[in-house]
């Protein structure tokens, strides 16, 4: 997502993939060692998206794709972002040891993803219409996401959200920020 957004509003950046699990690296600069974490002047940390997307912002000669006083879009964009943790925790409980694994909290993910494409189906016009902006960018990646680590079948339940981000993934930061695995 960071990916996405830097390159619409022109920001210079660098891209580095890691292995989270072995980067102590990053331990000085983000404790929590998540990522994203941009780190500025090789000594600044920007850890979390919702901080780098502002910062990108702050930083771009672009017109803001802040929501500002949007609540409304504000809360769209925790919702895509919610989303997207969502599936994060649905792979990270899916790829668990079989002793390990609960089955009863996969199902529950799986549930509360699915309700949640649904809802946004249902309200897709917010967010597909109008001009560029970060709700869209986090909307497309994190539908993008899905379609990446588990499957496309949402595509046929959501027509209009699939229409929406088949055209919306054209765009070049879209096909330049998706994994090469």
């Amino acid at each position: 997502m960071t990916h996405v957004v830097g390159t619409e509003l022109g920001v210079d950046f660098k891209d580095q993939i890691i292995d989270v699990y072995n980067a102590e690296f990053l331990d000085e600069l983000n404790p929590l060692r998540q990522i994203p974490t941009l780190v500025v002047n090789d000594e600044t940390a920007i850890f979390d998206s919702r901080s780098i997307f502002a910062y990108f912002d702050a930083i771009s000669k672009k017109p803001s794709i802040l929501p500002g006083d949007d609540f409304e879009q504000a809360t769209r964009i925790s919702l895509f972002l919610g989303l997207t943790e969502a599936c994060l925790q649905y792979r990270m409980a899916s790829v668990l040891p079989d002793k390990e694994r609960s089955e009863t909290s996969i199902q529950k993910l799986l549930v509360r993803i699915n309700r949640t494409l649904d809802y946004i189906e249902r309200n897709a016009e917010k967010t597909t219409s109008g001009n560029l902006r970060l709700e869209q960018m986090v909307a497309a990646c994190a539908l993008e996401y899905i379609d990446y680590r588990y499957s496309n079948a949402w595509r046929d339940r959501c027509p209009k959200l699939d229409a929406w981000v088949t055209q919306f993934s054209a765009r070049a930061s879209m096909i330049n920020s998706r994994p090469s695995e």
